[in-house]
């Protein structure tokens, strides 16, 4: 046999390899990576749902919280994936994004929370195995879903003055004020215009989660696995409330129970709700530090969005720059309505009053200074602070607290609500 004829062999035998082997990668690929869902006319991904369930567990044992077994996850996992997919496209649709200032601003911000440098804040992300580019992209998509959910709930809230006065002089409120909360939460949902029978299962199933927890299983590993809550993940934790911030619907019960104790089931729209009381903590400053300020807010909306809006209130603050007062184009700009009339006049504000950026960026300024704009999920902020002082909580004070706690807590009961209507109108296929 010639050597020509060996090497054409030889070759001849290397493209059958190569052509086997570029057949098993594409195999392995499409094992690797699926279709597990379709909303709406966006292809969720196998290899979404593994990084988002590989975030999960992180999170879930950095709680010291059991993770339950990987069926029970990705079920979990699956349903908030196909939510936040329909809230990220709301986002879209309305023109919402994130800039990369704002972005990094709110990534300096979890650091100094968690007392890290950024270069410290990377290093420990990526040694809970997720990268930080990924990181990044989870914090900026939930700002998005936060600014959604802002801007299609909050304006359902409306709080009256005789709500007010009711809670003002409600035994809760003469009872409570200064006392803080630690509270567990399981949800079990139910859909929309739900049938006896599926209320029924709904109730069972919460029952039986009651029952497990009162013969001594973890209430936090049961809410990781079973409850439909947006604070599944973290245990079922709500963080420390007063009992003004505690949704309605458990704050009378939350005041009753011991630490440890568990309440529910408890019916509300969305479904059956377990909560436990997991530690308390006491008292309240009667004096805080006041800051008197103004703004100017314009809104992304269908004429202009959020880049233009961005732009627009960097030229507003040129002008201001250069002489022209911010209470003067407030009154002619400022897109909330509140405060247009008076110049943009927010009175005196205490803290927690303000949204956490703005806040964080008033207390910054010098007196007289015009801070560079702000991001919160009501749009974009000019903020001048005209005035400092300490005082003690007033009456006024105290209504207006009251009124924000209020909206805030009628919001989360809301937000429930509404998750339920966008996941009900939206065409959703689970593939496995």
């Amino acid at each position: 046999m010639s050597i020509l004829l060996k090497i054409k062999q030889v070759i001849s035998l290397l493209g059958l390899v190569l052509l086997v082997f570029a057949a098993s990668l594409q195999a392995e690929s499409r094992l690797l990576d699926r279709v597990v869902a379709i909303v709406g006319e966006e292809a969720l991904m196998e290899s979404e749902l593994r990084d988002r369930m590989q975030m999960v567990r992180a999170q879930i044992s950095d709680r010291g919280v059991r993770v339950p077994p990987d069926e029970v996850l990705r079920e979990q996992v699956m349903e908030r994936l196909v939510l936040d997919t329909i809230q990220l496209q709301l986002a879209a649709e309305m023109g919402l994004r994130i800039d990369e200032q704002t972005l990094n601003g709110t990534l300096n911000r979890i650091a100094r929370q968690n007392n890290m440098d950024m270069n410290q804040f990377r290093q420990a992300i990526e040694a809970d195995g997720m990268t930080f580019p990924a990181f990044r992209e989870q914090i900026r998509q939930e700002m998005l879903i936060s600014q959604v959910r802002q801007r299609q709930v909050g304006q359902r809230i409306q709080v009256s003055q005789v709500e007010v006065d009711n809670y003002l002089s409600s035994p809760e409120a003469l009872e409570e004020e200064g006392r803080e909360f630690r509270v567990g939460h399981i949800l079990i949902p139910v859909v929309d215009n739900p049938s006896p029978e599926q209320v029924a299962q709904a109730q069972e199933k919460a029952k039986e989660l009651l029952e497990r927890v009162e013969s001594g299983e973890d209430f936090r590993e049961l809410a990781v696995s079973a409850s439909a809550g947006d604070e599944a993940f973290s245990g079922g934790d709500l963080g420390w409330r007063t009992a003004l911030s505690l949704p309605s619907l458990f704050a009378d019960r939350v005041v009753t129970l011991q630490v440890g104790e568990t309440a529910g089931p408890i019916r509300s729209p969305s479904g059956f709700h377990l909560i436990q009381l997991l530690e308390t903590r006491g008292g309240s400053e009667h004096l805080v530090q006041q800051t008197r300020a103004r703004h100017l807010l314009l809104t992304p909306n269908a004429l202009r969005d959020e880049e233009a809006t961005q732009a627009l209130i960097l030229q507003m603050r040129e002008r201001i720059q250069s002489g022209e007062s911010l209470s003067s184009l407030a009154r002619e700009y400022s897109d909330d309505r509140a405060t247009r009339q008076s110049g943009g006049s927010l009175g005196w504000v205490s803290p927690g009053q303000m949204v956490p950026a703005f806040e964080e960026a008033m207390d910054q300024l010098e007196i007289g200074e015009i801070s560079q704009p702000v991001q919160s999920r009501f749009g974009w902020h000019l903020i001048e602070v005209t005035e400092r002082r300490e005082s003690d909580v007033t009456d006024s004070m105290r209504r207006q607290q009251v009124q924000q706690v209020l909206s805030e807590r009628r919001f989360e009961e809301e937000v429930q609500n509404w998750l339920r209507e966008i996941r009900d109108s939206t065409w959703v296929e689970i593939r496995g």
